[in-house]
């Protein structure tokens, strides 16, 4: 329910409301017209596919290539299929070697929060690919709604619409696009950001659960949060240190049941893949990542994220702005919070996954625009009370 996260469901039937549903409507209907068609959408299919079928690997393999065949546009199947002459031949091998592909599908199968929809979509009669452009799209969708309706709670309509479209444009319009689990970690990212700047702690820390069901890579999220309640959010948000520890046992706990019950790829492999060598058989390669490696990776990345946008700098500066002049106006300390600590949220899942997709981080941007819009907002109309106050 909406009244979960302080947003009246009333808000719905203002004109502010209004616009923001037709808003969500409006991006879940341009996703899903204009799809990414991203390689790793083999991985969610082959999952679905092996579901579904019960078939040995190869058949599975042949039943994704042939599925993709016809809904991928003929360019954008060469493209995910053939490595082109001087590059690494990895596409092509899990294109036509029935083991590499397992072992790349696995990937993508523990990813249950994502899968599992999918594949129940699938078994009602809907196509395979567009269940995984469903599920990207409307949860994108849905978290703008809550987003949006959210900020109406804190600012005037006319101002709140414009700055949610800002905040979506800061990566979660592009997110939607993407046949991948990125929609709905959105969804759940963003609920449990806004849980804690509505001081729903638990919420927050559950929902930080349910995102790790959608991806396990948000246990570093879950890291980042839990770090930050503890010793720098303001009094009404502050966790104490041993439920802190409580739920980051259940967040490991969590981990390793996944881990357990799933076949998965160790970190090292997957650091491996994705930023010295991309290797076809990821789980059972041998591999080993040094520090001198990690940093060598780390450094360069850092320069790779500097030089592509604009948009990374200025999302750091909105963000510790916002925090620094939340504590001149208490009434929007929360989101002074809010703001930092979804920076911080990227910065250490970057320090793991050093890696520049907006779509890792559509909620955590989405909402540095939009806290630093509502502090900015109100530290100006009381600047200018106060100077009206002065003239009388």
């Amino acid at each position: 329910m909406l009244d979960s996260f302080g947003v009246p469901i009333k808000r719905f039937l203002t004109p502010a409301g209004l616009a923001i549903a037709l808003l969500a409507v409006a991006l879940a209907g341009y996703a899903l017209a204009k799809p990414k068609y991203a390689f790793d959408t083999i991985t969610y299919l082959g999952c679905t596919f092996k579901a579904l079928s019960g078939e040995d690997w190869a058949s599975t393999q042949r039943l994704t290539y042939d599925h993709l065949r016809r809904v991928f546009p003929e360019a954008n199947f060469r493209e995910a299929t053939e490595s082109p002459p001087g590059i690494s031949p990895y596409r092509s091998i899990v294109a036509n070697d029935p083991d590499a592909f397992r072992q790349n599908v696995k990937v993508g199968c523990y990813k249950l929060g994502f899968v599992g929809p999918v594949v129940g979509l699938s078994v009602l009669g809907v196509d395979p690919y567009l269940a995984t452009r469903l599920m990207a799209a409307i949860p994108a969708a849905a978290f703008f709604v809550l987003a949006g309706l959210w900020l109406t709670t804190r600012l005037p309509g006319p101002v709140a619409v414009p700055l949610a479209v800002a905040g979506a444009f800061a990566g979660l319009l592009q997110t939607a696009r993407y046949e991948y689990p990125d929609g709905m970690t959105a969804l759940m990212i963003g609920a449990a950001l806004i849980c804690f700047a509505e001081a729903r702690l638990r919420a927050a820390c559950a929902l930080f659960l349910a995102a790790m069901v959608v991806r396990m890579d948000a246990i570093l999220y879950f890291g980042a949060f839990l770090g930050f309640s503890v010793f720098l959010a303001g009094q009404g948000r502050r966790l104490r240190f041993r439920e802190a520890v409580v739920w980051g046992v259940a967040a490991l706990a969590l981990y390793g049941a996944i881990s357990t019950v799933m076949e998965t790829p160790s970190f090292t492999n997957v650091f491996y893949h994705s930023f010295i060598s991309q290797q076809p058989y990821l789980i059972e390669a041998d591999l080993t990542v040094s520090l001198s490696q990690y940093f060598d990776v780390l450094e360069r990345q850092v320069g790779v994220v500097a030089g592509k946008s604009a948009k990374y700098p200025v999302l750091i500066g909105l963000a510790v702005s916002a925090y620094a002049l939340s504590f001149t106006v208490p009434r929007v300390r929360a989101l002074g919070d809010l703001a930092l600590v979804s920076l911080l949220l990227v910065a250490f899942h970057f320090l793991f996954i050093p890696w520049f997709d907006t779509r890792y981080y559509a909620a955590p941007y989405m909402l540095i625009v939009c806290g630093f819009g509502v502090v900015v907002f109100h530290c100006a109309a009381d600047w200018y009370r106060n100077r009206q106050a002065r003239r009388v």
